[in-house]
């Protein structure tokens, strides 16, 4: 049976509120003397305080809720590591929902977070559109790591990439290397990164007057087999590319690193080099893509920064700041690996 603060109360010689006193640190000052025997009788029985119930009689949990669609995809994986890192330090807790793009399982999480206090939520992806909708009529700070249009949230403080741009930068990396016809794989469509990837893809084939027709583009889920898949339909004989006399790509943009390990597996299928056959260029920049076969050249998302970040504006509005929602926008910048055709795989320098 838990120990209860009278029992330490009357091991110690004090009353009740004495213990919480030296147990909270306040709000009153204890002597010295009697700090010592409440301690030595705390040690002595055992007690551990319920600071769950303090915490909510403070009107804090200290616990954050984190959704986030899988931690199958590095990206994601890294991400809520980093999220971890950042909330222990300040003295925060996270709890995980993994929502695999089921929308009852994330109403079902979204309550339970909910019933268990927490004191902020962080949205990892604006695939979760339902509950960006719930958050935005709940008055619980929400964060979202992610882009959305502003007219579909307007409470949400929001941390993201600059991916139009990180993406033009992948695609001129290829023209760099002599490609014209670069297909496109490409994430699930309608979300606001996919389409910012997609529009960077167009417009820098557009400003070389390269293709960027929709035979060259399929999508397909950030996984694996997403990658797999879709780059088998660009560049196998049955696409619709081959219908419409569209040379096949010599080169690849994939919107995700987790995607992008499947082209490589596809490319390899159908007979494929890469990068001498085909060279591929990804987003997200994961340590995982370090250990591809080759080692991927990806734009990096700083995800220690964003997490950083995303941890110091969502404590400053549950910390009651009267402030409203904030965004902060990041740059991706290119690590060169080895899908690309660049050679040895370059490290990033500090």
């Amino acid at each position: 049976m838990a120990v209860t603060r009278a029992e330490v109360a009357a091991k110690a010689g004090v009353s009740p509120a004495v213990v919480s006193y030296v147990v909270n640190g306040g709000p009153r000052p204890v002597a010295s003397g009697t700090r010592m025997r409440v301690e030595a009788a705390i040690d002595e029985l055992g007690y551990r305080p319920n600071r769950i119930a303090a915490a909510l009689r403070g009107g804090m949990t200290r616990s954050i809720g984190l959704l986030t669609p899988s931690t199958r995809n590095p990206f994601y994986a890294e991400l809520a590591e980093a999220l971890v890192g950042e909330l222990f330090r300040q003295g925060n807790t996270l709890s995980i929902g993994i929502t695999d793009d089921d929308q009852s399982r994330e109403r079902l999480y979204l309550r339970s977070l909910l019933d268990r206090r927490v004191d902020g939520i962080i949205l990892t992806s604006a695939h979760l559109v339902r509950t960006l909708g719930d958050l935005d009529r709940s008055d619980i700070p929400t964060l979202l790591i992610d882009r959305v249009n502003e007219e579909t949230v307007n409470s949400c403080s929001r941390v993201y990439v600059d991916s139009e741009r990180g993406a033009r930068h992948a695609v001129e990396h290829l023209q760099a290397h002599g490609h014209s016809v670069i297909g496109c794989v490409a994430g699930p469509w309608p979300v606001p990164l996919v389409e910012d990837r997609v529009q960077g893809w167009r417009t820098q084939q557009q400003v070389l007057g390269f293709r960027e027709t929709s035979e060259l583009i399929e999508h397909a889920d950030f996984s694996e087999a997403g990658g797999r898949e879709a780059t088998l339909a660009l560049l196998g004989s049955g696409s619709r590319r081959n219908a419409a006399h569209t040379p096949r790509p010599t080169a690849l943009f994939v919107t995700s690193d987790v995607q992008a390990f499947g082209a490589i597996v596809a490319c390899r299928e159908l007979g494929l080099q890469v990068p001498e056959d085909v060279a591929i260029v990804s987003f997200d920049g994961t340590a995982t893509g370090r250990f591809a076969n080759p080692p991927l050249t990806s734009v990096r998302q700083p995800i220690v920064d964003m997490a950083r970040t995303a941890v110091e504006l969502l404590l400053e509005r549950t910390g009651g700041s009267p402030h409203g929602p904030a965004d902060r926008m990041f740059a991706g910048n290119l690590v060169i690996g080895e899908t690309c055709g660049c050679g040895v795989y370059q490290p990033e320098t500090p």
